[in-house]
């Protein structure tokens, strides 16, 4: 079920190693737990001062950097430093996708939002 309420502010996540990991970042305010499509929600748990910091490693999925946040309650404050992911094995290009959310990146950080 999509929705919710309340917050997470004011979270890091820093010092991190992936290795061959499925959806490294994630954030999916959209999430839909049914077969058939969910309607769009107007609530949201607010995301707000999160800092991903020094995150590197390999991911087996093509997206490693994937914000789906809600176009009501935007993702906000979000801070991506030092972030190096690659693909497992160097199977091809990474990806990031970012919608709704308002970011800030700092250094190298691979794959980038567009």
């Amino acid at each position: 079920m999509q929705g919710g309420s309340g917050y997470a502010r004011n979270i890091k996540f820093q010092n991190i190693m992936m290795h061959n990991v499925t959806n490294p970042i994630i954030v999916d305010q959209n999430y839909c737990d049914r077969k058939e499509e969910c309607p769009e929600q107007k609530s949201a748990v607010q995301m707000q001062n999160v800092v991903y910091r020094n995150i590197k490693g390999t991911s087996n999925s093509e997206v490693a950097i994937n914000f789906d946040c809600s176009k009501t309650f935007p993702c906000q404050a979000i801070l991506l430093e030092n972030i190096d992911l690659n693909r497992q094995g160097n199977e091809g290009d990474m990806k990031a996708s970012c919608s709704n959310v308002r970011l800030t990146t700092r250094g190298k950080v691979t794959p980038r939002c567009k």
